[in-house]
């Protein structure tokens, strides 16, 4: 019995700490940043090339409530990702993304590109702020960053 008592807090342990990376609280991220949009919403388009160090361009001004269709080409000859957020949840996820390399990721705000590769993400700015957006791979966090300014109404 003894034994038992000591694999039962390790068991919790685990479980606690494995659901704290499979599930961050993405609606508090999302009510920071936006949430998904509507198609019939976007207000404009907003075309973003990934290269293999930066994301061309590297600031983009949108207006609170707006809707926007970012179209995201992969430019590179790496995978790359889009990842939207506050700098200190990216810096989260990008330390659990080198902890866990091969994990599955599943963000409303993530996209995943192989090179050549283009796709679209529709989101809606709710707040005026300053939203992050980098590439959580391990080893391109440092230089393929950029910064959403969402203007106040």
């Amino acid at each position: 019995m003894n034994a038992m008592n000591r694999i039962i807090p390790l068991v919790i342990l685990v479980l606690f700490s494995t659901e704290s990376y499979s599930a961050p609280n993405h609606s508090n991220l999302e009510s920071d940043i936006g949430r998904p949009g509507d198609s019939d919403k976007v207000s404009r388009i907003i075309k973003l090339t990934q290269v293999d160090n930066m994301f061309l361009p590297a600031e983009i001004e949108v207006n609170e409530g707006e809707t926007i269709q970012f179209v995201v080409k992969n430019g590179g000859n790496h995978k790359h990702e889009m990842l939207m957020g506050s700098m200190a949840e990216l810096k989260k996820i990008v330390k659990m993304r080198r902890m866990y390399p091969d994990k599955e990721h599943s963000e409303t705000q993530l996209l995943q590109l192989e090179p050549g590769e283009q796709k679209e993400l529709i989101w809606q700015f709710t707040r005026a702020g300053i939203i992050d957006f980098a590439c959580p791979l391990p080893g391109h966090f440092k230089k393929m960053r950029g910064k959403i300014f969402v203007e106040k109404k």
